[in-house]
């Protein structure tokens, strides 16, 4: 788990330059609405991840209008990933991701620590457009 420390400790680093990180008991009901190119700039141009599951590697390239995608800016190694970030069905590998760039992302909340874990999570209350999707990819360490 190293990797995955340091890498979630150099993001909060990043971020803290422009903003603080919501505690982990504040809910993004609570959080204010975001232009996704505020976001874009806290990270210093970086991208966003969401984790998939194998059933989801196609279902987002055109984008998505759900609620429920929770994105992190940070890279964590797979056999961290699900601790870490604290996902839903825990036997379940996540062996890709969705890459997402900021900018075109509408509206975001965040960031906050992530409440039964250690990583950061910003919220997409009205998803993503497809012209936000960079990439899908496999983050399988070989």
């Amino acid at each position: 788990m190293p990797s995955s420390w340091i890498a979630t400790m150099l993001d909060q680093e990043q971020i803290e330059r422009s903003n603080s990180i919501a505690a982990r008991p504040q809910s993004v009901e609570m959080m204010p609405d975001r232009s996704g190119t505020d976001v874009a700039q806290e990270l210093g141009g970086r991208l966003l991840v969401r984790y998939l599951v194998p059933a989801q590697t196609a279902e987002f390239t055109n984008g998505s209008t759900d609620r429920d995608h929770w994105v992190t800016p940070t890279a964590i190694a797979p056999e961290n990933v699900i601790s870490w970030l604290a996902l839903y069905a825990p036997r379940v590998k996540r062996e890709h991701a969705l890459i997402l760039d900021p900018v075109e992302i509408e509206v975001v909340r965040g960031p906050g620590w992530i409440r039964f874990g250690q990583g950061i999570e910003y919220y997409l209350p009205a998803g993503f457009p497809k012209a936000a999707v960079v990439d899908v990819g496999v983050v399988q360490v070989r």
